[in-house]
């Protein structure tokens, strides 16, 4: 399978079989996106309370904060499929295969971390889409800010799962902390529930996450109007947050390293 010649060929084809693997068994794929659709529902009313009555926002309808901070909360999510993409070769006893192959280690992060790039795109693409046709969400700013707020989020997320898997020896503990950071740091950013309701505390803590940096660039042009230059700096510090995951697998992913696959 990866006796090709050149370094974009063996990417390729390590692309190519994570697709068809995921193709098999689409369930994990539908959860992720039909899970955050319900949610936008069930806290688009209350948001709109909250937004209206401590927000400052007397015309919201909800789905300015229930779009946006489901869409960021869910797309860390997709941590746990990169990292499955890796463990399962471990947990069917194919690594020591691929590693015998004339392939690179940074071909192989590549290579099975493009599936995961990619269907991150589509999520995104099909949660806005629902927010914008099935709740009607309105925009002050140009829609089309949210595109690179969108692609830096995409590279934010990436990193996180690369460093995850160069880090995490098992499945179990990469879930885990996957889970950690989607649903307890985000709910600290604020994407369940508008920051300005959140505790002291909690408000001053938010801006460590990356997932305050992506809600604040989104809800920045929708509630806000804001313009190119207002994204900038939370699509820089996703993007460094991408690079510093990268960096880190750089250092810590080795092909010689045992994973355990199966809790």
């Amino acid at each position: 399978m990866l006796l090709h010649d050149s370094a974009v060929d063996r990417v390729r084809a390590l692309s190519w079989a994570d697709l068809r693997r995921i193709k098999s068994d689409p369930a994990q794929l539908i959860v992720l996106t039909v899970l955050p659709i319900g949610m936008m529902a069930f806290l688009t009313p209350a948001n709109k309370a909250q937004l209206r009555f401590f927000g400052g926002f007397p015309n919201a309808s909800g789905i300015e904060q229930a779009g946006p901070g489901t869409i960021v909360m869910f797309a860390f999510f997709i941590t746990t499929l990169l990292g499955a993409s890796f463990f399962r070769e471990h947990e069917w006893g194919t690594w020591d295969r691929l590693r015998a192959a004339p392939v690179r280690a940074g071909e192989i992060i590549l290579g099975k971390s493009m599936p995961s790039v990619l269907f991150s795109a589509v999520h995104l693409g099909i949660l806005w889409l629902v927010a914008f046709t099935l709740w009607d969400l309105h925009s002050k700013g140009s829609t089309w800010l949210l595109l690179p707020i969108s692609a830096s989020l995409m590279v934010a997320t990436w990193g996180f799962g690369i460093a995850l898997v160069s880090l995490c020896r098992t499945i179990d503990q990469l879930s885990i902390m996957a889970q950690v950071g989607s649903l307890a740091i985000g709910g600290l950013a604020g994407t369940i529930t508008p920051r300005s309701t959140l505790p002291g505390w909690a408000q001053a803590l938010s801006p460590f996450t990356p997932q305050y940096w992506a809600l604040k660039g989104y809800q920045d042009v929708i509630l806000r109007g804001a313009g190119f230059s207002d994204i900038i700096t939370p699509c820089l510090i996703l993007i460094g947050v991408g690079v510093v995951g990268g960096l880190i697998a750089l250092f810590r992913f080795r092909l010689s390293h045992s994973k355990v696959g199966r809790s």
